[in-house]
């Protein structure tokens, strides 16, 4: 309610929020979609039959849709048919919407669907509530740079050691891994950290705080002091 979010959404469509926001990463393994359609693991394998590259995404959804149907975990148990419907596709399209390889794309149709703060207004139609609930994921999602700066910064050493785990596994494996992956680069932190803010982070809060949510700017306003630090850590390590 703060951030301005239940101005535009149902109560429904912000449980289901809620929810989603808990169960969109079930079962990471530390490993990105890119791992297992490069190293044919049987996830890879399966999404590369089906024709869908959102590998993680859809096991989210899978084994999310799986302990919602023990009966005790069921949280949309006490629903109309209707409301379940409702329920379900929008949990599964904002776990989708995680996959960073559509990031782009659902950018691109934010920016063209509220093409200013006066075109979000009452009365959205659900489509246009569904792509805000898909952003507002999306955004619990890339948050970590919105925590202050002592809480992002173990987020960002626990993210850069995750990767490096992962390049060491497909170095291992005699696949060509990414600069961000290769733990012998030892790229400095900060600047990891700055390549993501400058580059994914900001745009991303600055459309949708923007756009839609000026309750939200306490995130932009994070992002600013901790890029700030970063960059001071980045001079200090150049001048000593």
């Amino acid at each position: 309610e703060e951030g301005g979010v239940s101005v535009h959404l149902t109560p429904l469509q912000c449980f289901v929020l809620l929810i989603t926001a808990l169960v969109h990463d079930l079962d990471h393994m530390g490993l990105n979609n890119s791992f297992h359609l490069k190293t044919d693991s049987p996830l890879g394998l399966l999404s590369s039959a089906s024709g869908n590259e959102s590998v993680l995404e859809i096991h989210h959804c899978n084994v999310a849709i799986q302990l919602l149907e023990i009966p005790e975990c069921n949280v949309f148990d006490g629903l109309e048919e209707a409301d379940q419907r409702e329920a379900f596709t929008g949990m599964i399209e904002s776990i989708l919407a995680t996959d960073m390889g559509k990031h782009k794309a659902l950018c691109d149709s934010f920016r063209a669907t509220f093409e200013t703060p006066a075109s979000v207004k009452q009365g959205l139609t659900s489509d246009q509530q569904l792509l805000m609930m898909r952003m507002l994921i999306k955004a619990a999602d890339i948050s970590n740079v919105t925590k202050k700066f002592q809480i992002s910064q173990k987020w960002g050493q626990s993210v850069t050691e995750e990767f490096y785990r992962q390049g060491d596994t497909e170095k291992a494996k005699g696949h060509e891994i990414a600069p961000m992956f290769d733990r012998s680069l030892n790229t400095e932190l900060a600047k990891g950290q700055l390549g993501f803010i400058d580059f994914i982070a900001l745009p991303f809060f600055e459309l949708v705080v923007g756009r839609a949510f000026d309750g939200m700017r306490w995130c932009l306003d994070n992002i600013s002091t901790n890029k700030a630090l970063w960059v001071s850590k980045m001079e200090k390590a150049a001048s000593s």
